[in-house]
């Protein structure tokens, strides 16, 4: 099981995409109700209680391995995810996905609750990494294979560093749409991403990435 987040300043286009009818079923909504248009003028209603919080919308896909299809309960470990990662007291949508080989379920919230409190984000990729680790074990699920199936307690401190760059790469690449994004998720996770610029030209030569004292080229990390 792998969770993966988003935030948003408007949940017109998340709510249309988790809701989009030849792909998706509507597990539950709550705090919300009617055609996607309809919840997601109600999300933002709603957000109005908080002017402080920008990025209103919180988007988490859990995935999950096509061995697990069979027995699992997407609801419920859609609740437990939500109540570890303190998502509470907010209006939500949980929907599960039918459009690819591994199955998955999308959560949206409103990151301001019914109270008009923020719900937190602090550290919230460590959190959900450890709690995707919680549940994936809670429901004897599968955990993922290849390279993203690495003992990290065994790996030396460089390698650590890299498998962690490579991780929040794969995590980050499908949800931003230029490099400023990327450098900017990258940066909630104290990761810092650089250009090589060539000392006469200026012209980009490459990407490096610094993370817990330890740098590396693009290359190093993925050839992708």
């Amino acid at each position: 099981m792998i969770g993966k987040q988003t935030k948003g300043t408007s949940f017109g286009g998340c709510v249309h995409y988790v809701l989009k009818e030849e792909k998706s079923k509507l597990l539950e909504a709550v705090g919300v109700e009617g055609t996607p248009e309809q919840m997601a003028e109600q999300f933002e209603l709603q957000s109005l209680l908080n002017d402080k919080v920008k990025n209103i919308v919180g988007h988490t896909s859990l995935n999950f391995s096509p061995e697990d299809s069979e027995r699992l309960k997407h609801d419920e470990i859609a609740y437990d995810y939500m109540k570890l990662m303190g998502i509470e007291n907010t209006q939500y949508i949980i929907a599960r996905h039918i459009d690819r080989e591994h199955p998955h379920c999308h959560i949206v919230f409103n990151r301001v609750d019914n109270d008009g409190k923020t719900i937190s984000d602090k550290n919230d990729f460590r959190r959900n990494e450890k709690v995707c680790k919680m549940l994936t074990a809670k429901y004897r699920l599968h955990f993922a294979n290849g390279k993203d199936h690495i003992k990290e307690e065994r790996l030396r401190p460089y390698d650590r560093a890299k498998h962690e760059i490579y991780k929040a790469l794969k995590e980050e690449l499908s949800q931003v749409q230029n490099w400023a994004d990327l450098k900017d998720a990258l940066a909630d996770r104290d990761i810092d991403m650089k250009f090589k610029v060539s000392r006469t030209t200026r012209e980009i030569q490459g990407v490096k990435f610094e993370y817990n004292g330890f740098s590396f080229s693009g290359s190093k990390i993925s050839r992708e």
